[in-house]
């Protein structure tokens, strides 16, 4: 799954990280690591893929500011928004297998 720079620097902008080649690696990790996850809910690969559709890149956003540093005290606000994105893609019949 390739990942653009252009999409990396959205996603470091959502966790407000100016740019740095450490926090760029475990950002990376992170965005695969959310495109897999819903690829193995059942969300097409295409969609799971397609850095232009804002619904992918919602859930990526809440997913990174989720999983990203070691004190957050929005986790869980953030990981309950990813749940609710994830669960609302997979009704889509545009989403899903």
């Amino acid at each position: 799954m390739a990942l653009s720079s252009e999409y990396l620097k959205k996603i470091r902008l959502a966790v407000r990280r100016a740019p740095d080649a450490d926090t760029d690696a475990e950002l990376t990790d992170i965005i695969l690591e959310c495109r897999q996850d819903l690829y193995c809910l059942g969300v097409l690969k295409e969609k799971v893929n397609d850095e232009t559709d804002s619904l992918i890149l919602g859930a990526v956003r809440s997913f990174a500011r989720w999983k990203f540093g070691l004190s957050n005290e929005d986790a869980q606000r953030n990981r309950e928004d990813y749940l609710l994105q994830r669960d609302e893609m997979r009704r889509k019949a545009d989403y899903v297998v």
